[in-house]
C-alpha cells in the first residue's frame, strides 16, 4: 500500500509503504505535525523522496528518520497543559513555512523566514515569533533527544511594555468588577500572583495565623503549579486578607477547596487548559465602564511590581515575593517618574 494519512487530535500522522523497484520499504506512522492534510502530504512527499533516493544509492532500506522542526512542533502541541490559541496559529503558520526541515538546518530555515515572512514586521513582532518557535523545539530536544541548533536574538527588540494605573484608576476599576470577579482581581492587585496561581488557590494554602499565602508548585497537572515551577509564600496585606476573610466566612469557613468559584459556583478552570483567562469578559466589561484601554489581566501583575518599587520596595523581594526566576526579569519593572526620584531623595535624606 501507499503512504496514508489520518488524524489524531489536530495533527495528522502518515504511515504506509514505498515501493522501490522490488523493495518494499515500510513506513511506521509518524507525526507529520501538520493540522492541514495538505501540509502533511507534503511532509509525506518528502519522506517518500528520502526513502527513494536512500535505496537508490544503496543505502538502507528504512534508515532511522531524521527528526524534522515539524516533529518537535507537534510534540510541543501535544504536551500536558495546552498553548494560547496565539502560539497555536504561529505553530501552524511555522509547521507550513518549515515544517519538513531537518532539525539541523534551522538556522538556514529561520533565515529565510526573517527575510521572507518577517520581512516588514517589529523586532519586537519577530522576537516574539522566535520565543514560540524555540519553546517547540527545546521541548522537542527533550523529547526526541536532539540537540538544538542556537538561532541570533532578534536585534532591537522592544521589552515587553509596561501597564500599570494611577491609583485613581485602581480604586474605580477594582469598584467596577461583578461581585464573583472582584475577589480575584484585589488579590491580582495586591500580591503579584499570576491569573492561574490565583485561580487554583487552594484554602489549605490561607495560613491564619501566619498571615501569608502558600504558592505551592506540586507538579500535578491537577494540583498547584507555578511559572517558575517552585513554592513561595506571600505575606496577606490588610485588604487581602479582609477579602479573604470575608469568603471564607461566607462559606461557613471551609478546610480546604478552592478559594475562588465563579459566577456558577464552581471552580474556575485552569488557564492552559481552555487556552484563555476564564476572567477575560469580566475584566473587559469593568474596563469599559471606567473608559480604561490597553490594560490586560495579566497587567495587574505590571501594576503590583511598579508600585511596590515606587513605594520603597526593592529589586530582590520583588522577585521573591512575585516569582520571577530572575533579577533580570524583575529590572524592567523599575519605572519611576521624576516626582518618584525628587520624593526618593527626600525620603533618603530624612532616614540619613
Amino acid at each position: 500500500m501507499a503512504l496514508s494519512y489520518r488524524k489524531r487530535g489536530d495533527v495528522w500522522h502518515c504511515r504506509g509503504s514505498v515501493r522501490v523497484g522490488r523493495q518494499v520499504v515500510r513506513v511506521k506512522e509518524f507525526s507529520t505535525g501538520c493540522t492541514k492534510k495538505a501540509d502533511a502530504e507534503a511532509v509525506g512527499s518528502a519522506e517518500e523522496a528520502r526513502i527513494r533516493a536512500s535505496v537508490l544509492d544503496g543505502g538502507p532500506a528504512d534508515p532511522p528518520r531524521r527528526r524534522t522542526i515539524g516533529h518537535c512542533i507537534a510534540a510541543y502541541r501535544a504536551r500536558p497543559g495546552g498553548l494560547h490559541p496565539f502560539d497555536l496559529a504561529r505553530l501552524d503558520e511555522l509547521v507550513g513555512s518549515m515544517g519538513d526541515v531537518p532539525v539541523e538546518d534551522l538556522r538556514a530555515a529561520w533565515g529565510e523566514w526573517v527575510r521572507t515572512r518577517g520581512r516588514g514586521l517589529m523586532p519586537s513582532t519577530v522576537a516574539r515569533w522566535r520565543s514560540t518557535l524555540l519553546a517547540a523545539l527545546k521541548h522537542g530536544a527533550d523529547e526526541f533527544e536532539i540537540t538544538i541548533p542556537s538561532i541570533r536574538p532578534v536585534r532591537n527588540a522592544e521589552v515587553e511594555r509596561i501597564a500599570y494605573l494611577t491609583k485613581v484608576q485602581e480604586t474605580a476599576l477594582l469598584a467596577a468588577y461583578s461581585p464573583w470577579a472582584a475577589p480575584v482581581m484585589v488579590i491580582l492587585c495586591e500580591t503579584g500572583m499570576r491569573s492561574n496561581e490565583a485561580l487554583r488557590l487552594d484554602w489549605r494554602a490561607v495560613d491564619w495565623d501566619r498571615n501569608v499565602l502558600m504558592i505551592e508548585h506540586t507538579g500535578r497537572r491537577d494540583g498547584p503549579r507555578t511559572k517558575t515551577k517552585r513554592s513561595r509564600r506571600v505575606g496577606m496585606r490588610p485588604i487581602v486578607r479582609e477579602t479573604l476573610r470575608t469568603l471564607w466566612d461566607r462559606r461557613d469557613r471551609p478546610q480546604t477547596g478552592p478559594v475562588f468559584l465563579n459566577k456558577y459556583g464552581r471552580p474556575y478552570a485552569d488557564t492552559g487548559e481552555v487556552g484563555g483567562n476564564p476572567l477575560a469578559s469580566a475584566h473587559r466589561t469593568a474596563c469599559r465602564k471606567v473608559g480604561i484601554e490597553g490594560f490586560r489581566i495579566h497587567d495587574w501583575r505590571h501594576h503590583f511590581a511598579v508600585w511596590f518599587l515606587k513605594n520603597g520596595g526593592n529589586l530582590r523581594a520583588l522577585c521573591q515575593i512575585a516569582g520571577w526566576s530572575s533579577m533580570r526579569m524583575v529590572s524592567r519593572y523599575a519605572v519611576f517618574e521624576q516626582s518618584d526620584l525628587d520624593d526618593l531623595m527626600v525620603r533618603t535624606s530624612q532616614a540619613a
